[in-house]
């Protein structure tokens, strides 16, 4: 287990799923087993969340897990991963976010942004256990004295029993309102190809056609649209890209839940071209900043287990959305992104015809393109 600015540890992944989604696993180890059971809340409003870049909650050793706390009313929240043998980490607050403080509906991701920490997975695989503690008030439910360590993230001193008995305690206290003590499990594997590859289409969609033989990248112009209509894509792709939404018509403020599978790695560019006329880039963004993806793997860009919320804009009328895969890292988009905003703009909608086309006519390799819509209701 290495401490500076990255920690590895035997398994960090999360469920971004609402509290108490999960049964105890019946693989936990006795140390897991009294961890769980540690601790009672106090019912009320409050409710918190936890989740990660990979929907499986699933990371094989060597890869880095993105985790990502929410919560629906401010609060503040404490984070432990307990491993088989009993030893307890406190993963947030930490020596990079010292507040414990969650703002209301705002993720907040676990060391990463401009902290240079990762949480790099190692072995043993297996099961983790991850207790979250949130309440309305500042809580120590780790005292300083019993974390050990001077890195990112700390030991507490004396595994499980310290963590069961300060539990207790803070079930106690009456003087916070609102306490949540949720629990969580997740697993590592020691190589991908253990998982099982599973492509998981929220809306069914036609199949896409067959690749050609050789990508004709000179035949695949992106017709100008008329204004207010829909942006074209290449009727021909290079390999297949899929793109759904959960449903074909939303409220003007209802949550819509994105999914992208590629047959084949790429770098992916999620617009959203609203109903306003204006053009916003969807993925990357400020919280998923490495838009990367693997073949055969299905990306949660909003919704479901996805830390980004994206709402249906109005006035009503139809909300369009255009993926764009690329096999290299080159930029889409004629202008570097301001990924400080959560959707940064994409720019004028003649602008973003002309880098679609330019785009769709590398020589280099051709993006894959897909698109979907839905409409917006009143």
């Amino acid at each position: 287990m290495r401490f500076s600015t990255y920690l590895a540890l035997g398994l960090l992944p999360f469920l971004f799923a609402p509290a108490g989604a999960q049964d105890r696993p019946r693989d936990l180890s006795v140390e897991q087993t009294t961890a769980y059971s540690a601790g009672v809340p106090r019912p009320g409003t409050l409710k918190v969340s936890i989740g990660a870049d990979r929907q499986d909650a699933t990371y094989a050793v060597g890869e880095t897990a993105r985790l990502f706390i929410s919560a629906n009313e401010d609060a503040y929240v404490t984070v432990f991963s307990v491993g088989p043998s009993g030893q307890v980490h406190q993963l947030f607050p930490n020596g990079y976010q010292t507040n414990g403080r969650v703002e209301a509906g705002k993720p907040t991701e676990i060391a990463g942004g401009n902290s240079g920490a990762r949480i790099t997975i190692s072995g043993p695989t297996g099961p983790e256990l991850i207790k979250v503690v949130a309440s309305s008030k500042p809580l120590a439910v780790i005292k300083e004295d019993q974390l050990q360590g001077r890195g990112i993230f700390r030991t507490v001193e004396g595994g499980v029993s310290t963590l069961a008995r300060n539990l207790d305690v803070v079930s106690n206290d009456q003087s916070a309102s609102k306490l949540v003590i949720e629990n969580f499990t997740i697993r590592t594997i020691q190589t991908r190809a253990e998982a099982t590859p599973g492509v998981v289409i929220v809306q069914s969609q036609p199949a896409p056609a067959a690749p050609p033989a050789q990508t004709q990248t000179a035949t695949l112009p992106v017709v100008t649209p008329q204004p207010g209509g829909p942006v074209s894509i290449p009727g021909q792709q290079p390999f297949p890209l899929l793109l759904a939404v959960d449903r074909q018509a939303y409220k003007v403020g209802d949550r819509v839940t994105v999914a992208v599978t590629s047959l084949q790695a790429c770098y992916l560019t999620l617009l959203d071209v609203t109903t306003s006329g204006t053009i916003r880039v969807v993925f990357p963004n400020q919280l998923a900043q490495n838009n990367a993806i693997a073949a055969n793997q299905t990306v949660l860009v909003a919704g479901g287990a996805s830390p980004v919320v994206l709402q249906a804009a109005g006035p009503a009328g139809t909300e369009q959305l255009v993926a764009v895969c690329s096999p290299d890292n080159a930029p889409i988009l004629g202008h570097k992104l301001d990924l400080a905003q959560l959707f940064p703009p994409a720019g004028e909608r003649a602008d973003v015809t002309r880098d679609l086309s330019v785009a769709a006519n590398r020589p280099a390799g051709a993006p894959a393109f897909a698109t979907t819509s839905f409409t917006v209701q009143p």
